[in-house]
């Protein structure tokens, strides 16, 4: 992966929620406990998996776990809202 900038990130991993939350809307497409704790466990899901190359580019950025889960559920809540 190329050297990209921290909102190039958040945009990448908004991206692939949003592609998720689609395609599972059962899983997703309410605001209740379960579908934030789903939320929740895929950002955990994006921060397990990344490659090393993603790890050292994470490093490099300075981006957390944390940010992962808050723009996943940044990604949410834009989903949420265009349905």
């Amino acid at each position: 992966m190329a050297k990209k900038s921290k909102a190039a990130v958040k945009q990448e991993i908004q991206d692939l929620a949003i592609g998720n939350y689609k395609s599972y809307p059962g899983e997703y497409a309410s605001t209740d406990e379960q579908a934030f704790d789903n939320i929740r466990s895929l950002a955990k899901g994006y921060w397990d998996s990344r490659e090393n190359k993603e790890v050292a580019r994470d490093e490099q950025l300075d981006i957390r776990q944390e940010d992962y889960q808050q723009w996943t559920i940044e990604a949410h809540t834009a989903f949420m809202k265009a349905s």
